[in-house]
C-alpha cells in the first residue's frame, strides 16, 4: 500500500508541475506511521518476537485527514485568539517528541558517557568510542554540508542533487571505513 501511494504521489505531483501547482507533501513519516497503526502483530514462539501478522489497506483514513486539513482553513479567523507563546510551546513538544528513538541524536548525547552505563546493544560495544563517534561526525559534517548549501540561494535549487550525492556517500564512501556488521549496529544497513 505505501509503495502505491508513494507512485500516485509522484503521478500527482507530476501533473501538478506542468500546471505550476504546489506539490503535494509524500509525508513519508505520517505514512509510515499510518501503516504502523494499521499492522496487527502476533508474537512468534520460535523467535521470542513479535512479528508482522498483515497490514489492513484502506485509504478512507488518508482521505479523511486531508479533507479535515482542508477544512481547517474555516478555522484560520480563530487562530488570531491563540497567543503566540501557546502556538511556540506546541512546536516545541511536537520537536521534542519528535526527537525521541533518534538515533544519530542518541549517539551525540552517548559519544562521552561512560560504556559500562549504556545498554548491551549498544553500537559503542561493537565499534567502539572511536568509530562511532566517527561515523557520528561524518553524518554531522553530511548534515551541516546539507545546511551550508541550502542557504546559498544561488545554488539552492541543486538541492536533491546533493540528496544524490548523500546517497553515493552511503553506498560507496561508509563502506569502505565500516563493515557490514558495524553499519547494522549503527542502525544503517545497506539497502537490499
Amino acid at each position: 500500500a505505501y509503495n502505491a501511494d508513494m507512485v500516485a504521489l509522484g503521478l500527482v505531483t507530476g501533473v501538478l508541475s506542468i500546471f505550476g501547482l504546489p506539490w503535494m507533501c509524500g509525508a513519508t513519516v505520517q505514512s509510515m506511521n499510518h501503516v504502523r497503526s494499521m499492522t496487527t502483530l502476533k508474537f512468534n514462539n520460535e523467535t521470542e518476537s513479535m512479528e508482522i501478522d498483515h497490514v489492513t489497506e484502506t485509504r478512507t483514513t488518508g482521505f479523511i485527514t486531508h479533507a479535515m486539513l482542508a477544512a481547517s482553513i474555516f478555522l484560520l479567523p480563530l487562530l488570531t485568539f491563540l497567543p503566540i507563546p501557546v502556538v511556540s510551546g506546541v512546536f516545541l513538544f511536537l520537536g521534542r517528541k519528535l526527537m525521541t528513538g533518534n538515533h544519530f541524536l542518541k549517539r551525540i548525547l552517548d559519544s562521552s558517557a561512560e560504556k559500562n552505563r549504556l545498554p548491551g546493544n549498544h553500537p559503542i560495544h561493537v565499534l567502539g568510542r572511536k568509530k562511532m563517534n566517527l561515523f557520528t561526525g561524518i553524518q554531522i559534517l553530511c548534515l551541516a554540508g546539507l545546511w551550508t548549501f541550502k542557504q546559498n540561494s544561488a545554488i539552492s535549487i541543486f538541492f536533491p542533487s546533493v540528496i544524490g550525492l548523500l546517497m553515493a556517500i552511503r553506498a560507496f564512501v561508509l563502506p569502505k571505513i565500516f563493515t557490514e556488521d558495524e553499519l547494522i549496529a549503527l542502525g544503517d544497513p545497506a539497502p537490499r
